[in-house]
């Protein structure tokens, strides 16, 4: 994920996005980032990328991906080859799996947590 607010507005500029008034019922998978600010049902596949759920955005979903940032709301199973990040205003209910996994005091979340690195391919 980001590090620094330079590199967190260049990556929300690169990335796709799903606006708040969209809803997708469908599977999302490709090359790229992804930022939800709407409502996506069905599975999200974005392998070496990185998902965004905005405040706001609702995915009901299992998700893949490299790094997940909830700031919305999630219900899905979530697999990160990195980390999953859930912050202050982010609800998760489904089980995580990822190398690192960062919870901010004011969120929900229910499901259970799997920490582990990915095996070498």
């Amino acid at each position: 994920m980001p590090h620094d607010e330079n590199q967190a507005k260049q990556h929300a500029n690169e990335a796709s996005r799903l606006g708040k008034s969209l809803v997708l019922k469908g599977d999302i998978s490709g090359d790229g980032d992804v930022v939800i600010e709407g409502l996506v049902a069905g599975g999200i596949d974005l392998g070496r990328h990185d998902l965004v759920v905005e405040k706001g955005g609702r995915v009901e979903a299992d998700v893949r991906a490299r790094n997940v940032t909830i700031h919305g709301e999630v219900t899905g199973n979530v697999q990160a080859t990195e980390k999953v990040f859930i912050s202050e205003t982010g609800w998760m209910k489904g089980d995580i799996a990822a190398a690192v996994i960062s919870i901010l005091a004011g969120a929900r979340f229910r499901g259970s947590i799997k920490m582990e690195r990915p095996s070498p391919s």
